[in-house]
Order: structure tokens, then sequence, then C-alpha cells
């Protein structure tokens, strides 16, 4: 047993709460701000300037990784100024146009990868402390059915989806019977499966009406061996699905269906850490319970690849932790993106196969998602869920995105979000390890996009370590120090009567001794700004 001269200490966490804020981007920036984020290591001195040693870099262009003289700028914020990194990679806020982590497309698929491997050996060689992408901003899978996409599939590893199904062949006959899945490669002017099946065997009857000195035996044995005809051709046509390029509408549905299917199956633990232990057939009609497991195996594949370069050694190589985020999701489509939920990304990076894949969470992002993170989000995490959260983006909780306004100190605002960092320190978000808790500035609302954000952070995080609970937080917490409380009392009981002034007979005395004194002397005005001191 060791022993302390102290007494039994509690052991130091080895991490901490660190706050950072985001830098901003070039291209959203005003004119008079642009000079100052024109490079990366102009945009990693932002938290300089607001109290803060640690900046989340916006990536507007993966180009940006190659500015002259990188490498030793960055190094220069971080033995100089002591700023530690993390990057925000590319994504449709910034406008970017494809990176697409969970799409089953393959020129999506392979262009994603390389960009992924690429630049998070870019931000590894910079020491960054993570690399964040968002989960999914592919077309909701609701909305496949409208979209004409190249038929050019592929499987979670991002090989054809014909040698998916090659190596799979029960998934081959039991996709043709599907109507999702026959719609899209049988064709909708056949009609769905078992009406072509049906039909193919009338066809035969009919023609065998004619040769009357035909058996019975011999007309059933014409009409199995037609229709088993059909159900090849079937399987034939959905086995070259994948090989060809043709454009049809919402071929991902076919990948996403009966990988779906395969999951469930094989009671793959991401299926079963979204879906639970229903099959696929009992909850295929409703996809908003099985499209993010789906979703999730996709970027799930892109960490443990086939043929294609593993990022796994990378990360442990620059001991760089790889983060997916919400996405900021479109107005109208709010609650149909295909992987929203943080509490699903918690799921991945527990069999991610690497322990550097963690969650964010972006409260903005995920209330415009339709998620509340109390009720649908950080209560439904397992008891252990928040030690996989490596990030919190923070700011004005608000569904109105992209927001991105600042924390005033004291507001109802800091107690939303201290409420909801409790319950996430709770299940595990503590300092076992560092977590970042990244203040996403935007343009600012009629003066410094950050403002009083860092101060009200502060109080957050030092309470949070108390782990006091939301109904016991001080005045403090909210910026009140005790001598404001006397000063605001003195204040109170000085105008307590002033509402039945001229209602008394008795003389009113409008002074004390003191300021009798200094009103006698000319210095009442010194009085009025001294009294309380």
């Amino acid at each position: 047993m060791a022993f302390s001269l102290f007494g039994n200490s509690k052991p130091k966490p080895a991490g901490e709460y660190v706050i950072g804020v985001s830098s901003g981007m070039f291209s959203m920036a005003k004119p008079e701000e642009k000079i100052s984020l024109i490079d990366l290591s102009q945009k990693g001195f932002y938290s300089a300037l607001k109290g803060a040693n640690f900046t989340q870099i916006d990536i507007e262009r993966s180009t940006e990784f190659i500015s002259p003289d990188l490498e030793s700028k960055m190094a220069k914020l971080r033995k100089d100024l002591n700023i530690e990194i993390g990057f925000h990679g590319l994504c449709g806020a910034m406008g970017s146009k494809g990176i697409f982590l969970d799409s089953a497309i393959e020129d999506d698929y392979l262009r994603t990868h390389e960009s992924l491997v690429k630049d998070l050996k870019r931000s590894g060689g910079l020491n960054a402390k993570y690399y964040l992408q968002h989960a999914s901003e592919t077309t909701p899978y609701g909305w496949l059915g409208k979209d004409f996409q190249p038929s050019s599939i592929v499987d979670i590893w991002g090989r054809r989806f014909h040698d998916f199904l090659n190596e799979n062949p029960s998934l081959i006959d039991w996709a043709i019977k599907e109507d999702t899945v026959f719609e899209i490669v049988g064709g909708t002017r056949e009609g769905r499966y078992k009406e072509v099946v049906e039909n193919t065997r009338r066809a035969v009857e009919d023609k065998l009406i004619l040769y009357k000195n035909l058996s019975e035996e011999e007309k059933n044995t014409e009409i199995v061996r037609e229709v088993a005809n059909v159900k090849r051709e079937l399987r034939g046509r959905l086995l070259s699905f994948s090989s060809s390029s043709n454009l049809t509408y919402g071929p991902e549905r076919v990948a996403y269906y009966i990988t779906a299917k395969w999951m469930s199956d094989k009671k793959d633990p991401i299926w079963c850490g979204v879906v639970g232990d229903k099959t696929f057939e009992e909850v295929k009609g409703d996809t908003k319970q099985w499209v993010p497991a789906v979703s999730l195996k996709y970027i799930w594949g892109h960490l443990n690849p086939v043929k294609l370069e593993d990022p796994k050694p990378i990360l442990d190589k620059y001991n760089i932790d790889f983060v997916i985020e919400t996405a900021m999701v479109g107005a109208g489509m709010e609650e149909e993106y295909r992987l929203t939920n943080p509490k699903h990304f918690v799921v991945l990076c527990k069999h991610a196969g690497t322990k550097h894949c963690r969650a964010a969470i972006d409260f903005e992002h995920i209330l415009g998602a339709g998620i509340d993170p109390l009720k649908n989000c950080i209560n439904e995490m397992n008891s252990d869920g928040g030690k996989y959260v490596g990030v919190l983006h923070v700011g004005w909780p608000t569904p109105v995105e992209p927001a991105h306004v600042p924390i005033p100190l004291g507001s109802e605002q800091q107690e939303w979000l201290y409420t909801w960092m409790l319950a996430l320190r709770k299940k595990g978000f503590d300092e076992r390890e560092n977590k970042y808790i990244i203040f996403e500035r935007g343009g600012g609302v009629g003066g410094d996009p950050v403002d009083q954000s860092t101060l009200a952070l502060r109080k957050i995080i030092e309470y949070l370590k108390m782990d006091v609970s939301v109904e016991d937080l001080p005045p403090e917490f909210y910026g009140i120090e005790e001598k404001d409380l006397r000063m605001q009392d003195a204040e109170i009981m000085e105008h307590a009567f002033d509402p039945i002034k001229g209602l008394i007979t008795t003389p009113e005395g409008k002074h004390g001794f003191l300021s009798k004194a200094a009103l006698e002397k000319g210095k009442s005005k010194e009085w009025e700004t001294e009294k309380y001191r």
C-alpha cells in the first residue's frame, strides 16, 4: 500500500479540460480581419488574442497545408506562445464539394479516403491534437429516389459491390426479392419481383396450352425451368449493377439496404450498438433506426480498409485523434440526414479498431438536427459514453444555424451548457485525457465574435471539476462577486423608502453623517462614486 505524508490523496488526472476558440475563415472574415486569417499560422495565432492557448484551425482548402515555411511558423507558435492546435477539416459549410465519409458511390468513397489520409498526415506533421470531419454530408437516404447517381456502388471497404455480393451469395437471393432493391436493379417498368415471377409463370402456362401432348409433369418442369431462368437473369442484373457506371435514381439505396441486412444477420457490433437486438426485417420500414448504423459502418470501412491505405498507423505515429461531428444540416431536411446523433458516434469509437477515434458534440448542430442534447443524446449514451467524446463545440445554443453567437457571462445559455456538460461528465467526459471545449466563432453579432465566451467557459469548467449540481451553483458561477452583492444590498436599503417619499409628516433625512459632510464641502459627486467602497 502506498503511503503519503499528506494522507491518501486522489491521483491527479492525466488530462484536462482545454478551452479553445476556432480561427474563423478568410473567405468569410470582415475585410479588416482577412489579413489575420491569410494562412494556417495566422489562423493558429487567433486564440492568443482571445484568452486561450488552443486554436481549432478551420481548413478552407486542403492546399492551405502547403503554404510557404508553414512548419517552422507553426513550431514557433507552439514553442514561443504555447499555442496548441486542432484542425476542422473540409466541409460543405466552408465550400467543400466532396468529402463524403458515408457515401457508397465509388468516386465519392475513393476521393474521400484519399483526402482523409492526406490531411491526417499533414495535420499530424504539424503536431495537431485532432483532425475533425463532419460525419455525414451526403444526400439523406430518404431523398435518394430524387437524385441521379452513378450505379458504380461500393461496399464498406470501397470495393465494387458485386465483389461483396459474390462473397455473400445468400444476400443475392434475398435482395432480388426485395422491392427496394428490385425497383432500382430490375427496373420499375417490370413491376415488382413477385409480379415478374408470376407473369413469367402465366406466360409459360399460356404457351403450353398449345402443346396438348405434354403431360402435367412435363408442363410443370418447363414452368420451373423458365421461372429459374428469370431468377438467374435478375441475379445477373444485380451482380452486374455495380460494374457499370450508368446513371439511375438512388443506387446508393441498394448498397445501404443490402449492407443493413448483412450487418443484422451477422450481429455486427455497430448494428447492435445502434439498432439493438432487432433484426433488419423488424426495422426496415423505419429508416431512421437502421440507416445510421450503415452510415457508421462505411466510416468504419475508411478506418479499416482492405486494399486502400490504412489511416490507423498515421494516427498512431502522430498521436492524433480522428474526430467526427454532426454536420450543419440543410433547411427543409433538418431531421433527415443519415447520421447526426453523437450517441451513435460513440458506438463507432468503441469498435473503430483504434484508440484514436473520438466523437464531437456540437450543441448548435444537434439542436439544428432536431436532437435534444440531454434527452435524445447524452442520457441515451451508455454509462461510459462520455469517455469517447473528445471535443465539444459550444456557443449560444440555438437551432438557427450557423449562429455561432458568443456566450454571455452569467446568462441562461451558460447555465444550459453547464447542465449538458455536467450530465456528460457523469458519463465519463472527465480529465482522464484531454477534452477540448471549443467556442466556434462566427462573424460577431455587433462586436467581438468571441466576446465573453472564454470567461463563461472558465466558470463552467471551474464548477464542473467540483461536480456542483445546477441547483447549487453559487452567484460566482454567473460572474457575480460577493462585493457586488453587498453593494447591491446597500443600494436597495438606501432606496427602500423611495415609493413613500412625501407621504410622511416627519422631516425626511436625505443624508447620513458622512454624506452630509461631503455635501457641505461640495463633494457630492465624489461621494456618489465612492460611497460603497
